[in-house]
Parts: C-alpha cells; sequence; structure tokens
C-alpha cells in the first residue's frame, strides 16, 4: 500500500507541473526533428565561393553562368582580381575562390573538337574548415569534368591559406565547445534566481526598497565572475590540448564574455517566466540545447540547410562561434568581426532589459 500510495502520489505530482512534463515528452523529440531537419533527407549545405576570371572568353563565362552557377550548393560571387577574392576569403565572407587561368577557353574548346586538351584551375580555400575545403574541391572536379565533357580527373592547384600555422581539428572545434560551455549558463542562471524565490529569500528582498534593475545586475555581476572564470580556464585547457590562437587573444576573450552575458540574461528571463525552478530548468535545457546543435558548436554551421542557417543567425550563438573561430583559425582583427561583436552587444541589451521589465511585473505580483 505504501509503494501504491507514493507511486500514485508522483505520477499525479509530474502530471500536475505541465512545464515539466512537457519537457520530458518534447526534448527527445524536438532534439530528432533538428538533427533530422539538419542532416536527414536530401538536404545539401551550401557554400560561398568567388571566382576570378583572367580567360575572359565566352567560354570561361559559360563555364561561371552555366556550370559553376547552376550548382545548388555554391554560392557564387565574381572578382575583378585575386586580391579582392583573397581580402573576401579572410574576412570569412566566402569559403574559397578559383582562378579561370589564360587559355582555359582554348582549352575547353579542343577537348569539344575530341583533341589533346589540358585544363587546370587554381582553387585557393581556408584550411581552417578542413571539411568544406574537400567538399569544395570535389565539387569544382565533377562540375568541370562535366561542363569539358571529359572523364579524367583535372588539374586542380590548391593553396590554402594560413600556411604558416598548421590548422588542427582542435583549432577547429574549440571554439564551438567553448561558446557550449557558455550555453549552459542559461540554466545556471535561472536556476539561482528560482531558487531564490522558492526559498522566499526573494520575497524578504522585495520588502526593502529595491529596484528591479538591482537584483538584476547583482545576479548578473555574481555571474559574470564566473564566467570570467569559466572562459579562462576553458582557453587554458583548450591551448593545453593543441589550440593556437593566432589573433587576438583579448578579441577572442571578448567575444566569449559577450556570448556569456547573452546567456545569463536569457536565464534571468526564462526565470522570470518560469513558475519554480523545475519550469526553469525545463525550458532552460529546452532553449540551450536546440541552440548549440544549430549554432554550429560542434560542427560547420554550413553544413546546415539554408533555413536553419537563417534561424540560427537571429541568435547570438552562431555569430559567437563564427566569430571566435575567425579570430583563432584566421587570425583576423575587429573589422572583420565587428558586425557579429555588435550583433552579439544588441543582443545583450535588449535581453537585460526584457529581463527586468518581466522582473518588474514579478515584484508587482
Amino acid at each position: 500500500m505504501r509503494f501504491w500510495s507514493l507511486f500514485t502520489r508522483n505520477i499525479k505530482e509530474t502530471c500536475r507541473d505541465v512545464m515539466a512534463l512537457a519537457f520530458l515528452l518534447a526534448f527527445p523529440l524536438l532534439f530528432m526533428l533538428l538533427f533530422g531537419a539538419a542532416f536527414g533527407g536530401s538536404n545539401s549545405p551550401s557554400y560561398a565561393v568567388g571566382v576570378v576570371d583572367n580567360d575572359q572568353t565566352e567560354v570561361s563565362q559559360g563555364f561561371i553562368n552555366n556550370a559553376l552557377s547552376e550548382v545548388s550548393v555554391l554560392q557564387v560571387s565574381t572578382y575583378n582580381d585575386t586580391d579582392t577574392a583573397l581580402e573576401k576569403l579572410r574576412l570569412g565572407n566566402i569559403s574559397s575562390y578559383i582562378v579561370i587561368p589564360q587559355g582555359f577557353g582554348e582549352q575547353v574548346s579542343q577537348l569539344w573538337q575530341s583533341k589533346q586538351g589540358n585544363i587546370s584551375l587554381d582553387i585557393t580555400y581556408d584550411e581552417s574548415n578542413l571539411a568544406v575545403s574537400e567538399q569544395i574541391i570535389s565539387i569544382i572536379n565533377s562540375v568541370t569534368r562535366s561542363f569539358a565533357g571529359i572523364e579524367i580527373p583535372i588539374t586542380i592547384n590548391t593553396n590554402p591559406i594560413n600556411i604558416e600555422s598548421r590548422i588542427t581539428n582542435m583549432d577547429f572545434t574549440a571554439p564551438g565547445i567553448i561558446i557550449f560551455g557558455l550555453l549552459i549558463m542559461i540554466p545556471t542562471a535561472g536556476r539561482l534566481m528560482l531558487h531564490d524565490k522558492e526559498t522566499h529569500f526573494l520575497h524578504r528582498i522585495m520588502t526593502t526598497p529595491t529596484h528591479p534593475w538591482e537584483f538584476l545586475a547583482g545576479y548578473a555581476s555574481s555571474m559574470v565572475i564566473i564566467a570570467i572564470i569559466q572562459i579562462i580556464i576553458f582557453i587554458l585547457l583548450g591551448w593545453m590540448f593543441g589550440m593556437d590562437i593566432i589573433g587576438s587573444i583579448w578579441l577572442a576573450f571578448a567575444i566569449f564574455l559577450l556570448a556569456a552575458v547573452c546567456s545569463i540574461g536569457i536565464g534571468m528571463v526564462v526565470a522570470s517566466l518560469s513558475k519554480s525552478e523545475n519550469q526553469g530548468e525545463s525550458l532552460s535545457w529546452l532553449f540551450s540545447m536546440p541552440l548549440a546543435i544549430v549554432s554550429g558548436v560542434w560542427f560547420s554551421i554550413e553544413f546546415l540547410p539554408p533555413y536553419l542557417q537563417t534561424f540560427a543567425n537571429l541568435f547570438p550563438y552562431a555569430h559567437a562561434v563564427s566569430a571566435a573561430r575567425a579570430v583563432i583559425t584566421r587570425g583576423v582583427g575587429m573589422e572583420a568581426v565587428s558586425g557579429d561583436v555588435y550583433f552579439l552587444i544588441g543582443w545583450a541589451v535588449v535581453v537585460f532589459i526584457v529581463g527586468t521589465i518581466l522582473f518588474r511585473r514579478t515584484m508587482r505580483s
């Protein structure tokens, strides 16, 4: 009988907490839907590539317009010279660029006439993303052979940037892992506020002449100190495991800190919307884990379908991952990641304003 009483009591308590019950049922389903959308079916990634046409013939223009541009996974941009294309590559606007050499059209025309011909292309790519570069080279090889009507492989001269520093998998994955660690601050920040709410600590503090922003500032400042310690530990561990920071460590640190501030703010918003610690915990994980999947913390966001990339770019973490990787693996400066940094600052400001408004309503109620 005691077993049955405890059993029925726990079932009733679980069913009463609708938010927690929904989390238990919806969380695995949401994960399956996200992974299915990202990697299932016939979804194809998209790659931004540049083309420099040094041949300037009808054949080379036809190759660009009727072959490369027709490939659904390629987003083709043309440039007048290699200096412009290289700058776009270093800034992360494209994944690689192709140089069509002089004589390309003549060689292709000879092949079309069943004569001997030798096709060569130069591809410069960002070696910080090894998987993407391999995919692009394979696609260009296949498209060019199809355009020329030949079966034998063509000559592709590859030129990876960052030759002076060997890019390892740790260099690419470490920034994403750090952002994932900072994403976990969403449930941590929410849990801190909700614990004080359930223990009635906030009720006692509310009897004092304290403003809502002071509550949030007090919680946020303590969490920021923890975030700073976390970031230092993460960077040191990454360095110990082989992460090589080519760019400014201070810029990378600032990007990580802004991501942490966004996580703290989101956690406080979730806490203001939740009625219990269990609800807050469920909402926090339901928000943070899907964002980790689509923000590219474990893999390049370019492998996701375009609509998921658009969704991810609405939130701060895809910008933080992209900017941190650009600084760490390509050594870019503030001018290259300023858009991402300003986006992170804007998100942090907005989320704290929303949190203050929601917390004020909580205090009044």
